[in-house]
């Protein structure tokens, strides 16, 4: 198990990230506002009803239907219970389940759901390790692009991650929500992009055994995309998107590759800067 701490001994980047930095901030914001609707609703149907809005729920987004109901309580409450408590609320629990469970939305954020889905995590240790990984990688991916291009880039290729998450279910009322599609784009484009460059990793085969090594990008990230395949086989219904995760990685790598063969792999520099 590799777990990269930075990128080293490669051409150092010259260029500001502008867009690493502009998406970052949208992140930022937008996880101030959910701690916000969590502070002012004590009930949090406001924070739900967000996540429910502009989260990627399946189901929703390719019905088109703009009124649905919270997926979670439809996992846990039978149908008829549920069409009950709606109608009929017998105790104050079931009078906020019913005061929750039916989301109202619009056509114009239900299309919209596999990009705002980006921006949203499930809280701090999200977007955290999310922000994490994705400034080791993205600022050689943005100075290789160039600014405008990697926003274009990491929209494009989180949207269809997104959407390569909602059409394998297709019947899921739960929301995709968090940046990782994306950023394991990027980081697809960087093992293509950026192959011989090395990345200064903990690595732990066992729990008790952690090293300080530096190993090239194609082993760390190789060794990323192994382990959400067979995560992905081995745990179908885990809450962690396995598949978007892979879709992305390979949108980006596909990307990098048409790079490659439009402009040339780009080169590390064994005596430049830290990037």
């Amino acid at each position: 198990m590799f777990f990269p701490l930075h990128d080293q001994n490669n051409e150092a980047v010259k260029a500001i990230p502008v867009s690493s930095y502009i998406l970052i901030g949208i992140c930022m914001i937008v996880q101030l506002y959910q701690v916000i609707l969590n502070i002012s609703d004590p009930t949090q149907k406001q924070q739900i009803h967000f996540l429910y809005r502009h989260g990627m729920v399946p189901s929703a987004f390719f019905t088109g239907d703009t009124n649905y109901e919270v997926g979670t309580i439809k996992q846990l409450i039978d149908r008829e219970e549920l069409d009950r408590i709606k109608k009929y609320p017998s105790t104050q629990a079931e009078a906020q389940i019913a005061d929750i469970v039916d989301v109202e939305n619009s056509s114009l954020w239900l299309m919209l759901m596999p990009l705002t889905c980006l921006f949203i995590h499930g809280g701090w240790m999200h977007i955290l390790s999310n922000i994490w990984f994705f400034w080791i990688f993205s600022d050689n991916v943005e100075e290789k692009m160039g600014s405008g291009k990697f926003m274009i880039f990491y929209l494009l290729t989180g949207a269809l991650s997104s959407l390569g998450h909602a059409v394998l279910r297709m019947d899921s009322g739960v929301p995709l929500v968090g940046a990782s599609g994306a950023v394991s784009a990027i980081m697809g484009a960087y093992v293509t992009l950026f192959p011989s460059n090395r990345i200064t990793t903990y690595f732990c085969p066992i729990w008790f055994f952690i090293r300080r090594i530096d190993v090239p990008a194609y082993v760390v990230l190789g060794m990323y995309l192994l382990i959400n395949l067979l995560s992905m086989t081995s745990s179908p219904h885990s809450s962690v998107a396995f598949d978007a995760h892979i879709f992305g990685f390979i949108a980006g790598g596909a990307t990098g590759w048409l790079m490659n063969r439009i402009s040339g792999p780009a080169q590390a520099n064994p005596a430049g800067q830290s990037a």
